[in-house]
Parts: structure tokens; sequence; C-alpha cells
């Protein structure tokens, strides 16, 4: 399995690198390999709702959104990751799910059953389970197949285990194991 990782989040030595680090242990002991990419290296501009996309043949914007698509696209799998600021998906994060709607006007561009693993990393020990739902609700606007989310939580002045570590090793290993998890609106705790 050739996997994709994509981290949001700008700290480059935080605990989601750990995390991914030992995701990718598991992932290379299964046989495969990971590619980790960071978001800051791109350059990504926000949906301006020119609504070009509809047309199909994906996003007009020009930056760097097509080319990392692609690689996503060549992956067997991908895994998103994204910090959580102030109760509520980053910034930077959501400005990357909301180009992804442009990938639902065309079958082509779609990605098509790709399996993914969505990790949302915060300081606190819980957050509002509509955060999760909603960024599960952005990644399968473009048709992936969520197997797998990981709720990191209580991370202010974490310092891992290795126990801890050890079991994101197991989940990598066994990344393509895991049930799609569906995809369903709950209107009564989406709307006023």
């Amino acid at each position: 399995m050739k996997a994709v990782t994509l981290i949001t989040s700008s700290n480059r030595h935080g605990n989601t690198k750990k995390i991914v680090d030992r995701l990718t242990i598991g992932i290379e002991d299964n046989g495969g390999s990971n590619e980790v990419l960071f978001m800051d290296d791109y350059n990504i501009k926000y949906c301006t709702g020119c609504e070009a996309c509809k047309k199909g043949g994906g996003c007009v914007l020009d930056d760097d959104y097509n080319m990392l698509m692609q690689k996503i696209r060549e992956a067997d799998y991908f895994i998103f990751t994204a910090p959580i600021f102030y109760n509520d998906l980053a910034g930077h994060s959501k400005m990357f799910l909301d180009r992804l709607g442009s990938l639902a006007y065309d079958p082509e561009l779609e990605m098509k059953e790709k399996k993914t693993l969505l990790m949302i990393t915060h300081i606190s020990d819980k957050i509002n389970d509509f955060v999760i739902e909603n960024t599960h609700r952005c990644i399968v606007t473009a048709n992936f197949k969520v197997n797998k989310i990981l709720d990191v939580g209580g991370l202010l002045d974490k310092k891992f285990e290795e126990w801890e570590l050890e079991d994101y090793e197991d989940i990598g290993y066994e990344l393509e194991e895991y049930d799609i998890i569906p995809h369903k609106l709950d209107l009564d705790s989406a709307t006023l």
C-alpha cells in the first residue's frame, strides 16, 4: 500500500508528526510506504467561490492545489491531519477542505473509493462532535472513503508514553482493514 499523509499543522516537530511517524512504521511493517507532505510547503489559496469547478476539470486557481491532489490521487491511501484552534478546525486546514469541493463536479477527479484516515488533534480533553462530523463530511465530498478517525486530544504539554506510540504503529499496520465509516447528516445537531 502506498499512502500519502498531508499534515496541515505548521508545527513540523509536534505531536501530529510523532503520531504520523509511528503510523508510518506500521505501514512499512506491513510492506507499504507513506509519503509525508506538509501543507506549509505548498502554495494553497482559499476557495473564492467562483464556481468555475462546476463546469468540470477541477479548480481553476493557479496554485499548488491540483499538484497536491495528483500526489494524493496516485496513492492507495490518504491520511489527512488537522489541528483544532479555538474549538474548530484551523483555518489553513479548512482552506484545503474547502477546495475539495471542486472535485465533486467531475467524476474523473473524484477520489473513487480511496480509503482515508482522518486525524484531528487538539489540546482540550474533548471537542464538539460536530467538528469531527463536519470534517468527515468535507472529506467525503470528493468521494473519499473514511475508514478510521483519530480524535487525539489532551495534547497541551503531552508527553507520549512508548506504549501509546506503539498503538499508532498497530493502527498503521491495519489501516486497510478498517470498515468504511458511513456518512450521514444529523440535522438535529447541525441546524438551529
